[in-house]
């Protein structure tokens, strides 16, 4: 986890590079300059205040309101960014404002829940604990043929609708 950085305005213009805020329109990003990333893209990213969640993909500068989350334990990817992103967006929003903002070492107790790997009805559980203090270990096959199964919903839903158009 690490906080960005505060770039004056006076530092750059208008550009091609994601300037991600604490914004929560737009996928954070308040506009594009033209200063080389100071983030590799593929993580997740929530504003400080209402800590509102999104997954980056491209490479990025962040003002120093925003947090920056970046998985040890295992590859993260679009699909299973997205779907930790809308459980910290349920989760988490209401929690957090101006006054009580989510800083780094609140970020560091934030617990996601996860849908947890089984066979044949009995967990796995993985002896070395790198997931959790129980040895749950969570199920990403899951989670990205779950998003795939959203992602193809919305996308007849789109279709439908264009037909009607």
């Amino acid at each position: 986890m690490s906080a960005g950085v505060y770039h004056y305005s006076d530092e750059y213009d208008v550009g091609n590079t994601p300037y991600v805020s604490a914004s929560n329109m737009n996928n954070g990003i308040q506009q594009r300059i033209n200063l080389d990333p100071d983030f590799k893209g593929n993580c997740i990213v929530t504003g400080k205040v209402g800590c509102t969640c999104f997954y980056q993909s491209e490479d990025f500068c962040a003002t120093s309101d925003v947090n920056i989350f970046r998985p040890r334990a295992f590859n993260l990817n679009r699909k299973i960014g997205l779907f930790i992103v809308s459980i910290i967006n349920f989760s988490e929003n209401y929690k957090w404002n101006y006054g009580r903002q989510c800083r780094i070492g609140d970020s560091k107790k934030i617990n996601i829940k996860l849908p947890v790997k089984m066979v044949e009805n009995e967990y796995i559980i993985d002896p070395n604990k790198e997931f959790s203090e129980e040895g749950y270990m969570p199920d990403f096959n899951f989670i990205e043929n779950f998003m795939e199964d959203v992602e193809n919903a919305e996308r007849g839903r789109v279709k439908d609708l264009l037909k009607i158009i």
